[in-house]
């Protein structure tokens, strides 16, 4: 099934919108650079990232003067190239991501929540790698990997199963379907920046 960019999976979203969106990701990027801080309460980068995430918030939560404007401002290039979309509805978990690759690795990361807009997504903005998660809201993981298998325009974006899963027949299954490599959460930093450089590099 393929999805139109346009529709509303990955429309233009309201201010509202965005917000919702972003305030947990947000709360999430503060509540581990305070777990951070603690265990290293001298690193400078520490606190950066916190009182980064905080002043972030402060707009998220701050009334726009003109809603309109805004909303434009905020409507992203539908022909913005990004170098990993993460197809993870937990906000927790593409946070985590998301800091690890943007430090490490200076990667642009874009989430998608579920498997709709995760397609639609894959076809526009051609990512260098695709991060799956497989338990999404509206269907299955292999779901989405047969639908990028399906499109010519997809079919070639590496993907990177990521899931709780680790039952040797579902990863044998998800690898046979496309599936470059299956990670099981949790996973550690190293073997994961390990598998993202193979599949990128």
């Amino acid at each position: 099934m393929k999805t139109d960019p346009e529709s509303s999976a990955v429309a233009a979203p309201t201010t509202e919108h965005l917000k919702e969106e972003l305030r947990p990701q947000v709360n999430a990027i503060v509540e581990m650079a305070k777990l951070l801080k603690t265990k290293a309460e001298s690193d400078e980068n520490v606190q950066q990232i916190l009182t980064a995430a905080r002043a972030l918030l402060g707009e998220i939560d701050r009334e726009p003067t003109e809603p309109r404007d805004s909303d434009k401002a905020l409507e992203p290039a539908s022909t913005e190239r990004c170098d990993v979309l993460h197809i993870e509805d937990n906000p927790r978990v593409f946070a985590s991501v998301k800091l690890l690759l943007g430090s490490k690795r200076a990667l642009k990361v874009l989430q998608a929540t579920n498997g709709e807009a995760g397609f639609a997504l894959a076809q526009t903005r051609t990512p260098k790698l695709i991060l799956l998660d497989l338990d999404l809201p509206d269907m299955h993981g292999s779901e989405v990997i047969q639908n990028l298998q399906k499109d010519p325009a997809t079919a070639g974006i590496p993907v990177v199963v990521i899931s709780g899963d680790a039952t040797p027949s579902q990863i044998e299954r998800l690898l046979v379907l496309g599936a470059r490599n299956y990670l099981t959460k949790p996973f550690s930093a190293e073997p994961f920046l390990a598998v993202v450089d193979e599949v990128i590099r």
